[in-house]
């Protein structure tokens, strides 16, 4: 039995690898694949369709800033990435078209924190970094 698995791995070795070497080297990815949302301020008029057509309960209606220099607020969606599972139900529903889907499916993503996965709308409207800390409050 052991002689047998290593005759299969001497065998393997002189094939062509087949693992690819990410991050060095970026997945070609298909045109209409759904990654992170992004949202589009102007656009969205906070009717809450996207939160309640979310078959995992991970978009919430929050009042934000309509600018970073403004003090106007309007509601908009927050999203908690860590529960989204990218069905893209939220951006099919979305009346205003206000969401969107972008090709990021790493950076800003992986984290060690939960708390870090929850998407704010200024990080959705990338207003502000996807990987930048949170202020402590």
């Amino acid at each position: 039995m052991v002689l047998k698995n290593i005759i299969s791995a001497f065998r393997y070795m002189r094939r062509p690898r087949v693992t690819r070497l990410y991050p060095e080297i970026r997945t070609q990815l298909p045109e209409r694949f759904r990654g992170l949302q992004k949202l589009d301020k102007s656009k969205c008029i906070g009717c809450g369709i996207c939160a309640n057509t979310c078959p995992n309960c991970a978009i919430k209606i929050v009042r934000a800033r309509v600018r970073k220099d403004s003090t106007k607020t309007r509601w908009f969606p927050e999203i908690d990435v860590g529960h989204c599972m990218f069905c893209g139900l939220c951006i099919d529903q979305c009346p205003q078209k206000a969401l969107s889907s972008s090709k990021i499916y790493t950076d800003g993503i992986v984290t060690w924190k939960h708390e870090d996965l929850l998407f704010t709308p200024d990080k959705l409207a990338r207003e502000e970094p996807i990987d930048a800390p949170e202020a402590e409050q």
